[in-house]
């Protein structure tokens, strides 16, 4: 008979900081029945982050812990090299399977730098994950293979419910009925992606406009929703002109990162993250470019952004 993991053996042990958990009691390798999948989803829904130790996963494996927490979808950036003629194992961002991608300091040698296709080592501020898209991540899996010894990369998230719930009543009313514009020409370390020139204009910006304030679609709660922090006009408020869009992102940019906001973890080779985009940030912290450091991300599929300024849906 076949090694399943079994409910009783789950322990989720929160943090004690605005967010995350850690999970144990359970080899993802493993089949996983549906009490215990119901077990995660919620434990996933109550911590918004979850951390899995000591875990050893293929690229298909890796993807059917994506299928536990609603299915996966591809990165909006590998259509980018795909159209500048890279092809799949060529680099980072396009990987061989459509629906992992791979996060690594490696050049094309299998040589650790400081600039890569992609985000190399590079320090990566807040953001949340492909939120340049119509239909966003609903989370996101990060699995790590090799990691760099007391070299830095290390990832905090933070809590955009509790950035929500705690913003001032006259920037709460400031915020209402906007939407931020998302760019779609840069990576997450703000280097723009193949084949794209630089916006001068906010109509160069083709990204889709999301509502500042979004709602969980299972929690039901409210929470910022910011994307990307780039300078003018990759980042802009639609209804506002351009100094009142910059005064009032720094404002909610300021707010939304504060550090009692935060979690932090200091990765090991066999970690597995899971995080939320709809309700959580991240950043990442600069890579000793001497160190390899290797990860694969799966990312959970998505569904349409509900609106916190539609009548029916904050109903």
């Amino acid at each position: 008979m076949a090694r399943v993991n079994a409910v009783d053996a789950l322990e989720v042990i929160p943090s004690g900081k605005a967010l995350a958990a850690e999970v144990r009691g359970i080899d993802l390798a493993l089949e996983s029945p549906q009490d215990v999948r119901s077990a995660l989803k919620k434990a996933w829904a109550d911590n918004l982050v979850l951390l899995f130790r000591k875990q050893k996963l293929t690229d298909e494996q890796l993807l059917a812990v994506a299928d536990i927490f609603g299915g996966h979808q591809s990165a909006g950036s590998r259509d980018y090299f795909i159209k500048a003629g890279y092809k799949p194992g060529e680099t980072d961002r396009v990987a061989k399977h459509p629906d992992i991608s791979i996060v690594s300091n490696l050049d094309k040698e299998g040589r650790p730098v400081k600039v890569t296709e992609a985000v190399g080592s590079s320090e990566l501020d807040w953001h949340t994950d492909n939120s340049y898209v119509d239909v966003p991540p609903a989370g996101s899996l990060l699995l790590s293979y090799i990691v760099p010894v007391k070299g830095g990369g290390l990832t905090s998230f933070n809590n955009q419910y509790l950035a929500y719930e705690t913003l001032p009543a006259d920037l709460k009313k400031e915020i209402e009925g906007k939407h931020i514009r998302h760019d779609n020409l840069r990576n997450t370390a703000g280097r723009f992606r193949p084949t794209v020139q630089a916006p001068k204009t906010r109509e160069d910006i083709k990204g889709p406009a999301h509502p500042i304030v979004r709602i969980h679609p299972v929690t039901g709660k409210q929470a910022l929703y910011l994307g990307r922090k780039y300078e003018w006009p990759s980042s802009h408020v639609v209804e506002l002109d351009d100094a009142a869009s910059e005064a009032l992102l720094a404002k909610l940019w300021q707010h939304a990162t504060q550090d009692k906001l935060k979690w932090t973890h200091d990765w090991a080779v066999g970690d597995l993250i899971l995080w939320d985009n709809r309700c959580t940030m991240h950043q990442r912290t600069t890579i000793d470019h001497t160190q390899p450091r290797v990860m694969h991300r799966a990312l959970i599929k998505g569904e349409p952004v509900i609106s916190a300024w539609k009548p029916v849906a904050a109903a």
